[in-house]
């Protein structure tokens, strides 16, 4: 699931800036700049009844600019905006939630969670097979 939210992120990301390189790795050497990297801080599972729970799945998206804060400050709105629902590819769609933003040390921090409820199929459990009710008045 993790690698599909990236993915649905990253062409996203590319859509709205084809001039730019979207790196879902670290990358230690080689960065051009404007560049995004897309990475999954966490996940969190919280248990719901009859075998279903929760997944919670904060990610940073971490913009790289080539004009400075300007530059972070221009793009920040529409990178919030656009991360609010991400296409997955199999065409479902999921809707972030704590969108949030911020210039750290001259690059662009975008945090976004996205949640998904799982079910986990349990054993087959042996069903009555017929039952035969018969009622009597006195």
């Amino acid at each position: 699931m993790i690698d599909q939210i990236i993915t649905g992120m990253a062409t996203m990301i590319a859509g709205l800036y084809p001039d730019s390189t979207v790196y879902t790795e670290p990358i230690e050497q080689g960065l051009v700049e404007p560049a995004f990297y897309i990475h999954c801080i966490d996940v969190d599972q919280r248990d719901r009844i009859a075998g279903r729970f929760v997944h919670s799945m904060p990610f940073e998206v971490v913009y790289f600019p080539e004009n400075g804060l300007s530059d972070i400050n221009a793009n920040l709105p529409i990178l919030l905006a656009n991360l609010r629902t991400v296409s997955l590819p199999d065409g479902t769609k999921i809707r972030g939630i704590e969108i949030s933003g911020k210039p750290i040390d001259g690059e662009g921090h975008i945090f976004v969670t996205y949640d998904a409820s799982l079910y986990i199929q349990g054993p087959a459990v042996a069903k009555m097979q017929t039952i035969e009710i018969t009622e009597r008045i006195k």
